[in-house]
C-alpha cells in the first residue's frame, strides 16, 4: 500500500484588505501555509520568502529525520527573511505565520508558528493538530478567559510567536500517522478566524473534491464578512493501488509568492510551479530594491515611448472619449470641436472666475485638512517615546509638511526596555486602536507582562540569596563539627530553583544584576 496526496490550494483577497499578504504552496511532499504580516513594512514579502523557502523540502527526496529537515528548513527560511532585513531596512518589522506539512509514505511532520491552523478529518471527526502562539490562546489555556472571548478581545490578533528574521524560530514540530480517508486542512486566521470549527467539520465531511472544498471554504469565509485574506489547502490520503482518482503531482503556489511581479495583486485561484531553483531569486530581484508607502518596489522598468503616428486611428475617439468620462459616440464630435479655428476671447472675464475658483479650491483645501484633522483626534495609539518610555498618543502617527498629526495623551511609566519581546512588537508598530478603551487595554496587557518579569526576576533573587545563606551556613557547620565545636542554627533550605523568565528583557532592565541570580556555591 502506497499512501499519496490529493491537494488542492487556493487564496483570496478577502473583503476589506487592498492586497494580499497570505503565501501558499502544495507540492507532493509539502504542503505550506504562511500569513504574512506588517501592513507598510511589507508581510508579502515575509510570506513569500518563507514559503520559497520552505518549497526546497518538495525537490528532494525526505531523508530519515522528517523534523529535522523541517526545523532545519524553518531556520533557513528565518535567515532569510534577516538577510532581506539587512539588505533593505524598510521591510523591517515584517514578518510571518508558518503551518507546514512534510509528507513521506503515510508519515506527516507537521511544522506550526503562529495563529495559521493545521486540521485533520479523520471518520467525520475534525481535529486540530496545531496550537495557536497567540496571547488570548495563552489566556485560554491558563483558565483567564473563556474561548468565547477570543473572538472580542481586543489583543486577539497578538502573536506570541512568529518568523521575523529577528529572534529564533521556534516552531512546534510534530508526527502524525495517516490512515486512507484522512484529510487535512491548512489555513491562515481569515478563514479559521470567521468560520466556525463545526461549519469546517460539515463542508470536509460532505464535499469530495479537494477543489470543490477550496471553493466552498472561501465563499464562507467571504460570507462572514472577508476581513482578511482567506488562504486553504485541502489535501486527501488516497492508495495509488485502490483509489480511481490519481494522485495530484503538480507543485502549486497562491496568494502573494505567485503574484511576485505585483505584491499587490491577489489570487482566486493558484500557479503552477515550472522551476524550485528561481523562485527565491526572483522574489530577491522583486522585493529587494527601496519600498514606497504602498509596499510596491519604487522603481519600474524603463517603457518604451510611443509615436502618434503608431496609434490605430480607429481608437483614438474611444480613447478621448474614456479619458474625459463620455459616451464613446460623442468622441468624434468632441474631436471636431477641437479642430474649429480658435476664437478671440476676452479677458475682461476671466479673472473674475479664477478668483472665485482659487477661493473655492482653497475653502475646499482648509475645510478638508479641518475635517481630517478632527477624524485623527478620535484615533489613539500606544507607542514609545524619546525617552524610550510606552506611551497612549491621542492622533496618527503621521506628519504632513513636518506637522505630527498626534500628541502625547498618556505617559504609562512604562519603560520600553522593560516590555517582553512580543509585546514590543505591538508597541513599535504603533498601530492605530478603535477607540481610547483599546488602547487602554493594550498598556493593561502589556503592564501585567512587564509586572511579571518583575516579579519573577525577584523571586529567582531572593531564591539566590537565601540559597546563598543556606550554603554557607551548612559549610559553616561542616567545619564546626570537624573542629567539635558547637555549630550555629542552619536556615531552612530555600528548595528548588525557580525557572529563569522566558521572553523576558534582561534583569539588568529592571535594575537587577545578572549575577544576582546565579548562586555563589553549590549550582552551575
Amino acid at each position: 500500500m502506497t499512501l499519496v496526496l490529493r491537494y488542492a490550494v487556493r487564496s483570496d483577497v478577502g473583503l476589506l484588505r487592498e492586497g494580499n499578504e497570505d503565501s501558499a504552496y502544495a507540492g507532493p511532499r509539502l504542503l505550506a501555509v504562511a500569513d504574512g504580516m506588517g501592513g507598510h513594512a511589507a508581510g508579502e514579502v515575509a510570506s513569500s520568502l518563507t514559503i520559497a523557502s520552505m518549497a526546497k523540502l518538495d525537490s528532494e527526496p525526505p531523508g530519515g529525520d522528517m523534523l529535522a529537515e523541517l526545523s532545519s528548513a524553518v531556520a533557513a527560511a528565518n535567515t532569510r527573511l534577516q538577510e532581506m532585513i539587512i539588505a533593505n531596512p524598510a521591510v523591517e518589522g515584517m514578518g510571518t505565520t508558518l503551518t507546514a506539512l512534510f509528507w513521506s509514505d503515510g508519515h506527516a511532520a507537521v511544522c506550526h508558528i503562529g495563529d495559521s491552523r493545521g486540521y485533520l478529518l479523520r471518520e467525520g471527526e475534525l481535529y486540530q493538530i496545531t496550537h495557536d502562539h497567540t496571547l488570548v490562546q495563552s489566556l485560554v489555556d491558563e483558565g483567564r478567559i473563556s474561548a468565547d472571548d477570543v473572538s472580542t478581545h481586543p489583543q486577539r490578533s497578538l502573536l506570541l510567536r512568529a518568523l521575523d528574521g529577528r529572534s529564533v524560530a521556534e516552531p512546534d514540530l510534530s508526527v502524525h500517522d495517516a490512515q486512507v480517508g484522512d484529510r487535512y486542512l491548512l489555513c491562515s486566521d481569515g478563514l479559521s478566524g470567521v468560520v466556525s470549527d463545526e461549519t469546517l467539520r460539515e463542508t470536509l465531511a460532505t464535499i469530495g473534491d479537494p477543489e470543490a472544498v477550496t471553493r466552498q471554504l472561501i465563499e464562507l469565509a467571504l460570507r462572514g464578512g472577508g476581513p482578511d485574506n482567506i488562504t486553504c489547502i485541502v489535501a486527501d490520503v488516497v492508495d495509488t493501488a485502490t483509489s480511481r482518482l490519481p494522485a495530484t503531482g503538480t507543485p502549486v503556489m497562491a496568494g502573494a509568492v505567485a503574484n511576485v511581479n505585483d505584491p499587490m495583486l491577489s489570487t482566486d485561484g493558484a500557479a503552477q510551479v515550472s522551476s524550485f531553483g528561481g523562485i527565491e531569486n526572483h522574489l530577491d530581484n522583486q522585493f529587494g530594491g527601496p519600498y514606497d508607502g504602498r509596499r510596491r518596489s519604487s522603481t519600474t522598468a524603463p517603457q518604451p515611448m510611443v509615436a502618434i503616428d503608431e496609434l490605430d486611428p480607429a481608437a483614438m475617439p474611444l480613447a478621448v472619449a474614456t479619458e474625459n468620462g463620455t459616451d464613446p459616440r460623442m468622441a468624434g464630435a468632441r474631436r471636431s470641436h477641437r479642430a474649429q479655428p480658435k476664437r478671440a476671447r476676452r479677458s475682461g472675464r476671466r479673472w473674475p472666475i479664477v478668483t472665485t475658483s482659487l477661493v473655492v479650491l482653497v475653502a475646499v483645501i482648509v475645510g478638508g485638512l479641518y475635517v481630517g484633522w478632527r477624524i485623527t483626534q478620535d484615533q489613539y495609539y500606544v507607542g514609545a517615546n524619546s525617552k524610550g518610555q510606552v506611551v497612549i498618543y491621542r492622533g496618527v502617527n503621521q506628519r504632513i509638511a513636518g506637522i505630527s498629526l498626534s500628541k502625547p495623551y498618556q505617559v504609562t511609566g512604562i519603560q520600553l526596555a522593560q516590555v517582553p519581546a512580543p509585546y514590543q512588537q505591538t508597541v513599535k508598530a504603533t498601530d492605530t486602536a478603535s477607540s481610547l478603551g483599546n488602547a487602554q487595554a493594550i498598556v493593561t496587557n502589556v503592564r501585567t507582562a512587564v509586572n511579571a518579569c518583575l516579579q519573577q526576576y525577584t523571586q529567582l533573587k531572593d531564591w539566590v540569596t537565601k540559597e546563598n545563606a543556606y550554603q554557607v551556613a551548612v559549610a559553616r557547620a561542616k567545619l564546626a563539627r570537624q573542629a567539635k565545636k558547637p555549630a550555629s542554627s542552619i536556615p531552612p533550605n530555600p528548595g528548588q530553583q525557580p525557572l529563569k523568565p522566558a521572553m523576558c528583557p534582561p534583569s539588568t532592565a529592571f535594575g537587577i544584576a545578572a549575577s544576582a541570580l546565579v548562586p555563589t556555591t553549590g549550582h552551575s
